[in-house]
């Protein structure tokens, strides 16, 4: 029986390797993987007749993944244990030949979400010989990642994760794929964990600070528009040594040493370290800041920064530009540098997890730094439980509880374990990532405490200056040279874009207005039961809101003034396209919520470019 079953799967081999991959292609943008162990994957005949397969374990032994009996019924059987309601996102781990899979999508509402984590690209190339999986491939309800690496699973995921639209992420798998991949499928939880994290904590951040990021931005326009982008300093210090310097409790023991490096190092330092530093005499070349929240400017205010360079994003608190007296360096993405297309030019982008750190950490890879070394850090709680070093204006923060949902143990730098949390963790991971993208560099650890971060060499900062930091460097030409070769442009276009988006705003104000009528005229319909005029009302605004839908000038920057009103508006939206119920008055109601909300945005815009209007005319007039 195997022999013939041998035998059909020749004869159909080709027919079905090619179809599979062909719409893998064209899907996933991806060709064959390379592979190297096809030794340790078998395709047998089960006992019911169809293909199943089986792997080699890392301890030598043979563990089917699927059922040597029936893997249909396997699959079915699993399958059965997920709940069919809508709005989840079903995280499998292992696609092996695809039964569990195939089980699920029968069962499962089509407002739900597969996301498939394979983590043996020979297991799938084994796959695509040994079925046809073209109906699988090709399903939009489903996503196939076939990769074991952090970067790759974390970045599918986040893209496709919208705590808004999903309620629930459930997690299944075959037992036998999961015995033979037991690391790999214990990382993939943690990876996919991590985005959940980091999803979570840009919602909250966004609810908390969206305001600020436009707000910032706008105001900084003139400073962003006049001053050299971070993309200048790209490749400038190749193959010589940076020092980052961040706040972690754990500066306290060697932050001394740093004096001794000046010069023989660049020194990065994020802003809330700056303070301690300048208590210790210590003059960092470039002081980094992302952070749009007042508190920001209080790391700097009042400091003198004497020669050190401000490397600094569009959304940084306005007042630290208005106030900086040295250099300016200036990065961002923002969706109000898309108003103005060539007459701005690209300043450079600056990866970052959410941290300062983060971002130094990627801009000295950027700049050719080798090696990076991190001081201060720690990523996690003093064992004393502070969570800054002395002299920061966080020094007092304190943390005293135990385990928690927010707050958790993580592998420390000693051997031990040290309290962490969420924010801190999604640092950390960013780090970790990074290190395993970009591993050509050597990255030193001179933290002296704190979390253990996968791919750095641990060694003292004593250690760190005396193996790297021993000759002579230039920081300030480096500067310089940026610096001196910026030209300034015409302002006299951006101008004439910031008047043109203030008319859209105006318009935007108005159409929205206009929306709030129409729906409160469809309620009105509704509830007298008149169908022409339902239709009539219902016609005016879905036209509205596709004119919105394709407004990225204005109606998507006012939606960053509501993050929290609009969060729950979606969320409620989602929920209802999930339901049998139709409840017309709440779906009204929940409209009218939105295009308020747009008003209220959209005139704070107003107010903020003509602000900005002001301030670029004033330039202009000092530069002539």
């Amino acid at each position: 029986m195997q022999k013939g079953l041998d035998k059909l799967m020749s004869e159909a081999d080709n027919r079905w390797e090619k179809e599979n991959w062909a719409l893998f292609k064209e899907r996933y943008k991806v060709d064959k993987f390379t592979t190297a162990n096809q030794d340790k994957i078998q395709v047998i005949e089960s006992r019911v007749g169809i293909p199943t397969a089986k792997a080699m374990a890392p301890n030598g032994k043979w563990i089917f993944l699927h059922s040597s009996i029936d893997p249909v019924k396997e699959a079915e059987k699993i399958s059965a244990t997920v709940s069919t309601e809508p709005g989840k996102i079903i995280v499998v781990y292992g696609f092996a030949l695809g039964y569990l899979v195939e089980a699920l999508l029968k069962i499962v509402d089509e407002r739900s979400l597969l996301f498939i984590i394979e983590p043996d690209p020979n297991l799938f190339v084994a796959a695509m010989k040994s079925r046809d999986l073209c109906h699988l491939i090709s399903s939009e309800r489903m996503y196939i990642q076939v990769s074991d690496s952090a970067n790759k699973i974390k970045a599918s995921f986040f893209t496709i994760y919208d705590p808004a639209k999903y309620n629930e992420i459930i997690t299944l798998g075959l037992p036998g794929h999961q015995n033979v991949y037991t690391d790999s499928y214990i990382q993939s939880v943690a990876y996919v964990k991590d985005i959940v994290n980091l999803k979570l904590l840009s919602l909250v951040t966004m609810i908390k600070m969206g305001s600020n990021f436009i707000v910032n931005s706008l105001l900084n326009l003139v400073d962003y528009s006049t001053n050299p982008g971070v993309a200048s300093l790209f490749g400038r210090w190749a193959g010589l040594p940076v020092i980052i310097v961040s706040a972690g409790p754990s500066l306290n023991k060697n932050i001394h040493l740093l004096k001794d490096a000046k010069g023989k190092a660049a020194i990065f330092a994020v802003g809330t370290a700056v303070k301690a530093l300048k208590q210790w005499d210590i003059e960092p070349d470039f002081i980094f800041s992302i952070d749009p929240h007042p508190l920001n400017y209080e790391h700097l205010r009042g400091v003198d920064v004497g020669n050190s360079a401000l490397i600094a994003d569009i959304q940084s608190h306005h007042m630290i530009f208005e106030n900086y007296k040295g250099p300016i360096f200036v990065s961002g993405d923002v969706p109000v540098l898309s108003w103005f297309g060539d007459s701005i030019e690209k300043k450079g982008k600056i990866e970052s997890g959410g941290s300062v750190a983060n971002t130094a950490f990627s801009a000295a890879y950027k700049m050719g730094a080798n090696p990076i070394i991190l001081v201060g850090q720690d990523l996690a709680y003093g064992r004393d439980g502070h969570s800054h070093a002395a002299g920061t204006n966080y020094a007092d923060n304190i943390y005293s509880g135990g385990e928690s949902r927010d707050y958790f143990l993580v592998k420390a730098n000693d051997g031990g374990e040290l309290f962490t949390d969420r924010a801190f963790y999604q640092f950390l991971t960013f780090f970790e990532s990074w290190i395993e993208k970009y591993p050509e560099r050597e990255y030193i650890n001179a933290t002296e405490g704190g979390a253990f971060i996968q791919g750095t060499k641990i060694m003292t900062l004593q250690e760190a200056l005396n193996r790297h930091c021993q000759k002579k460097v230039d920081v300030q030409t480096m500067i310089c040279e940026s610096q001196n070769q910026f030209q300034v442009p015409a302002l006299e276009p951006i101008i004439d874009i910031l008047e043109m988006r203030l008319k859209d705003t105006s318009k935007t104000i108005s159409e929205a207005k206009n929306a709030i009528k129409r729906l409160k005229q469809l309620q009105k319909a509704c509830e007298n039961n008149q169908l022409e005029k339902m239709q009539q009302h219902l016609k005016a605004v879905a036209k509205i809101y596709e004119k919105f839908e394709n407004d990225e000038s204005i109606r998507e920057v006012a939606e960053w003034f509501s993050q929290h009103d609009l969060h729950g508006v979606f969320t409620r939206t989602y929920e209802a396209g999930y339901s049998d119920m139709d409840d017309y008055s709440a779906a009204i109601a929940d409209y009218s919520i939105y295009y308020q909300k747009i008003i209220d945005g959209s005139k704070e815009i107003e107010e903020l470019l003509q602000r900005c209007i002001e301030k670029f005319r004033r330039k202009h007039l000092n530069d002539k």
